[in-house]
Formats: structure tokens, sequence, C-alpha cells
């Protein structure tokens, strides 16, 4: 009697095509998951780009709109006009519609700080209008430039610098340029103290 060979499995041949195939599946799927991961993380990034560059614009636009005629006070008690800017300062000034939710005793007028620390625009707000020292900044908009202004003067003209003729002067409005990686940067036109003009 011989032994009848059986035809029930697969060959050595059949069973590394179908690993083949099962890996060409796997990989493909691989790379379809990876591409999808990195599109969330990319739209994800971009996302919080555009809602910090959203909260800055409201912040920066409300704080000039309600830009105040009135010259402020630093700790020495030094005066400083009512739109300052230059030195380590973006722009320094005193603002109205301070909110006092809380009931704090402090006036609704609020003097805040703009300035570039070398990595984004920061924002610092001060208790007090004269003589207070400013509370802790807060980064606002991160940048890989220095930001510039112009500012608009009662004439309608442009400038590159504020120079105003009396201390409680304000700018008509005020141009921020924003540098933007590898394109033109981005111009901001705020009015200023809409509800002094």
């Amino acid at each position: 009697m011989t032994a009848r060979k059986s035809d029930a499995g697969f060959t050595l041949i059949e069973m590394l095509v179908a690993l083949a195939v099962f890996a060409l599946i796997a990989g493909g799927a691989l790379v379809l998951l990876r591409f999808s991961v990195e599109a969330e993380l990319g739209a994800r990034r971009k996302t919080e780009a555009m809602a910090a560059e959203r909260r800055f614009l409201s912040v920066w636009n409300a704080d000039l709109a309600q830009a105040a005629p009135r010259p402020a006070r630093d700790e020495a008690g030094n005066d400083h006009p009512a739109f300052e800017v230059g030195g380590a300062v973006l722009l320094r000034f005193v603002r109205s519609g301070w909110s006092n939710v809380d009931g704090a005793a402090r006036p609704s007028l609020q003097k805040v700080e703009w300035r570039w620390n070398g990595k984004a625009l920061v924002r610092s707000g001060y208790p007090f209008p004269d003589g207070a020292a400013p509370d802790p900044e807060s980064a606002m908009l991160p940048l890989a430039a220095p930001p510039t202004l112009r500012f608009r003067t009662a004439d309608g003209v442009w400038r590159d610098s504020w120079e105003p003729q009396r201390v409680a002067e304000l700018p008509v409005a005020v141009e921020l340029l924003l540098p933007q990686p590898g394109g033109e940067p981005l111009r901001v036109v705020s009015l200023v103290g809409v509800n002094y003009q």
C-alpha cells in the first residue's frame, strides 16, 4: 500500500504570496493612517494659529478703540503722554471700558502696554493708570520678527513715528504690519479712541 498525498493544504509559494499581499495592504494602510494623522495635526496647528490671530485682533482693536486722551504717571511719578511709542514699548496708553466684574476698588480706566519680547507680541495691564507696576504680561500673538507701526494724524497723513503736539493727543488710526513667513506682512488698521474723537 502506498500513502496518498493530501491536496488539502497551502504550498510554501502560496503562503509567501499571501503574506506578500497582506504586507502590501498593511503597508498601504499604515501610510494612509500616517497621512491622516499628519493632516489632522497640520489642520490643528493652522486652526490654533488662526484662533490666536483672532484673539489678538479682538483685544488689539478693543484696546485702541477705547484709548482715552489721558496722560499717566509711572511708578516713580514721571509724567507720560496719553499715547506713548518707542523704546522697549511698542505702545502704551490708557483705555476706558475696563469691566469691574468682581467689584474691586479700582478705576474704570486701565493703562495697557504692548511690547514685542523677541518671540511674540505681549500685553500687560496696570491695575491703576498712575503709579502702579504692571501685571504679568500675556503673550498675545507669536511672531518671528518685530512688527512695525504707522500713525495717521488728524491732518490725514500717515507717519512712521508718533510725535504729538499735545500731551493728551491721540492718533486717528494705527497701522500695524505683522510679518508673515514667506509673504507680505499682514496689515491691521485700527481706529484710535473712537469714543473720544
